[in-house]
């Protein structure tokens, strides 16, 4: 099971936790929303963490008979639920409108820290450890560069974000149809490295899609200063 394996990847996905839970913390209103805010969602990602380590620990993916569906439906329904809490939960959805560009990319930087965790386990394919950890190293590595472009420029917000979640998608993208359809297709699901895509990986797929749902506010408050400006001209 890879324990000293385990036991650091736990510890950074707990402090990636904390990372995100400030954030939305501090772009919470109120202090009465952000303690409900914080203890609902640090109980959400606490049990989170927990179920997906005790299905690992006891073979659940494997025992289903169908390990690949089962496994991408773990992942899927955290990004679901997640989508759903945006839209029908007030707390949560003033929050993810109030964090900013450089909270965004701030989180995505620890992409790098994840990719470098492909290279301290045995329980996957080599190939597969080169092109996960080096597209999660590169994809963090992007978030560095856009974030710091971004504080000298923050004119250039829409830049910022195309160019910070560019090749994280990317990476998703091929990486996750190569564990789904290429990996798992010989290899067990039920490992402790599979912490990473079952925990860590939706909430990196959530940050995406919050942050590029920036780009369409960015639009809006163009057209509306377009508009305030030709009704100044008229």
């Amino acid at each position: 099971m890879e324990p000293y394996f385990t036991a650091p990847l736990i510890i950074i996905e707990v402090i990636f936790s904390a990372m995100v839970l400030s954030a939305l913390k501090n772009a919470s209103t109120g202090k009465r929303v952000k303690k409900t805010l914080m203890f609902t969602l640090g109980i959400v990602l606490t049990l989170w963490l927990v179920s997906d380590y005790l299905m690992l620990s006891n073979g659940f993916f494997s025992a289903t008979g169908f390990p690949q569906i089962a496994f991408a439906t773990a992942l899927a329904t955290p990004i679901i639920l997640g989508l759903l809490a945006q839209k029908f939960w007030q707390p949560f959805t003033s929050a993810i409108s109030n964090m900013s560009t450089a909270n965004f990319l701030a989180l995505q930087q620890m992409r790098a820290v994840f990719g470098v965790m492909f290279f301290f386990t045995a329980s996957i394919p080599v190939w597969f450890q080169f092109i996960g950890g080096i597209g999660d190293i590169a994809a963090g590595i992007g978030a560095v560069f856009a974030l710091r472009s971004f504080r000298k420029h923050p004119d250039k917000e829409r830049q910022a974000i195309i160019k910070g979640n560019m090749m994280g998608i990317l990476d998703f993208v091929i990486v996750l149809n190569l564990g789904l359809f290429v990996v798992l297709r010989n290899e067990s699901p039920d490992i402790m490295f599979d912490l990473i895509p079952l925990y860590v990986v939706p909430i990196f797929i959530l940050l995406h899609i919050f942050s590029l749902q920036r780009l369409g506010s960015l639009n809006s408050q163009k057209i509306d200063n377009k508009r305030e400006a030709s009704h100044e001209n008229i």
